[in-house]
């Protein structure tokens, strides 16, 4: 999301990266990125690109993989993940992982968005069921649920989203591309803000999680990404109901071969992790 990031990454100027971008948007005949002030924004084009070239470069490390002939560490895993998981869920939760595996190196592969798309290389993986490519083996473990969510301190300061503390504006966090928006989610679950808002859009899930951790706001919280957080009370209900879509994430294994041990039991780890989780926010929310 930065045309001068990506010219140091290129070494090249920024000048050449952007008009390396207009030629592609000329060739194609659509524009890819929309340019506001001091942010660059993906068009639904360019995220459908984008996509698509995640998925190609995954297809490449696949077949880089299946060709090379570096032998594999036995007690290294490498996790296809969205940040949001990998820096919400798992890492807060280190310490008992590393009492289950305490010999176990973990690889990331991460995408600020959803992952998606073939294994390739991945040992395990985390997907939306409709996310899961063809081929590779997955099972459901946790429902795609979402609460309205803040920090505790900002409940105490604004009060929840129907019931404001006073006549100042709620702010909504939300991704620039969110695919259940927050106008969505309120007519899923017949419900209304009744005070002003204003909204922080940002392009990672991640950082929309940590905003609302920093109290700077409300954010639609995925359980399976924050569930971690909310059992904890760092992230508290801004509203009373919640939404669960009828869809679930699943744990994948590549579908070339049998899966390794480690990433079976490793799977079986987050899967029993999460629905103790599960358990105890469902507990709270009946």
């Amino acid at each position: 999301m930065s045309f001068s990031e990506a010219g140091r990454l290129l070494n090249v100027t920024q000048p050449a990266v952007s008009k390396g971008i207009a030629a592609l948007e000329d060739h194609l005949g659509v524009k890819l990125f929309k340019r506001e002030k001091a942010k660059l924004a993906l068009t639904a084009e360019g995220e459908s690109l984008h996509q698509a070239i995640q998925l190609t470069f995954m297809a490449l490390e696949t077949a880089i993989d299946r060709i090379s002939s570096k032998p594999r560490r036995p007690d290294a895993l490498t996790l296809s993940l969205s940040t949001a998981f990998a820096a919400h869920w798992l890492i807060p939760q280190m310490d008992e992982f590393r009492h289950a595996f305490p010999d176990t190196t973990l690889n990331f592969q991460l995408t600020c968005g959803e992952a998606m798309g073939p294994m390739g290389s991945c040992d395990l993986g985390l997907r939306l069921d409709s996310k899961v490519a063809t081929g590779d083996r997955a099972i459901s473990f946790a429902p795609e649920w979402l609460i309205a969510v803040a920090s505790p301190d900002y409940i105490a300061r604004n009060g929840m989203l129907d019931r404001p503390a006073n006549a100042g504006a709620h702010t909504l966090v939300t991704l620039v591309t969110p695919r259940i928006a927050w106008q969505e989610f309120l007519e899923l679950t017949n419900q209304a803000i009744d005070a002003p808002t204003r909204e922080i859009r940002v392009p990672d899930y991640s950082v929309v999680i940590q905003t609302a951790l920093n109290g700077r706001g409300v954010a639609l919280g995925y359980v399976t990404s924050c569930g971690y957080l909310i059992r904890e009370g760092l992230l508290v209900p801004a509203l009373p109901r919640t939404l669960r879509t009828g869809r679930s994430y699943c744990l994948v294994y590549p579908g070339y071969g049998p899966s390794r041990r480690l990433a079976e039991d490793v799977g079986d780890w987050i899967i029993s992790t999460s629905q103790a989780i599960l358990a105890s926010i469902s507990g709270r929310m009946a």
